[in-house]
């Protein structure tokens, strides 16, 4: 059991360092572009580690605070980048199974009681909601926005970067008080940031 943690551990910390440079290089540099693009897809597959390991890291340790995270940021990090390939939103069985995982992990987040998962359970309960009416709105054929795709990988990813650099400040930054802000700041600095390139780059 020592080895496989070791092992989770390793692949979580190199996987974040990975992440965290590709994160910024797709995050700084133009949207459409091929560096964007070659970037965006190794912050993807990082960030699956990161979730993989944290997940059972979690499960190992007995960390329910690690694995409501780590699905929280699971759920962004899936729905972004499988809007660069599901264009027309329309739902699969795996689309389906992530969005009640991260619905039901919302709801565990926002009773732990716990200010910085109440906070993140908040936001993952309204990025739910949005998935569950545009899933509804499939199911009755409804037409969607021809954007909205890129509205969500915008949104979804640039919310996966948010936990990563969270992350790394909560592991990096010691002896800082109040520690909650160390939590909720990246929050607060990026959100802004999701609405300007919304309103940038998605055309209603």
């Amino acid at each position: 059991m020592d080895i496989i943690y070791k092992i989770l551990l390793y692949t979580h910390i190199i996987s974040g360092g990975l992440a965290l440079v590709s994160g910024s290089i797709a995050m700084i540099t133009k949207k459409g572009q091929k560096t964007h693009r070659i970037a965006g897809k190794i912050f993807f597959y990082s960030m699956l580690l990161i979730c993989f390991s944290a997940i059972n890291i979690s499960i190992i340790k007995s960390q329910s605070f690690l694995l409501m995270i780590g699905i929280f940021a699971l759920f962004q990090n899936y729905f972004g980048f499988r809007a660069t390939k599901n264009k027309l939103l329309v739902y699969n069985n795996i689309d389906k199974a992530m969005l009640i995982a991260a619905s039901i992990n919302s709801i565990f987040m926002l009773i732990s009681l716990v200010p910085v998962l109440m906070v993140f359970g908040g936001i993952s309960a309204f990025l739910c909601i949005g998935q569950i009416k545009l899933f509804v709105a499939t199911l009755k054929k409804q037409e969607v926005s021809k954007t909205l795709w890129l509205q969500q990988h915008i949104g979804m990813m640039v919310g996966a970067y948010i936990a990563t650099i969270t992350a790394f400040l909560v592991v990096n930054v010691k002896n800082f008080q109040p520690v909650w802000l160390i939590w909720l700041a990246p929050t607060a600095i990026l959100v802004p940031l999701i609405i300007y390139w919304t309103r940038k780059y998605v055309k209603s």
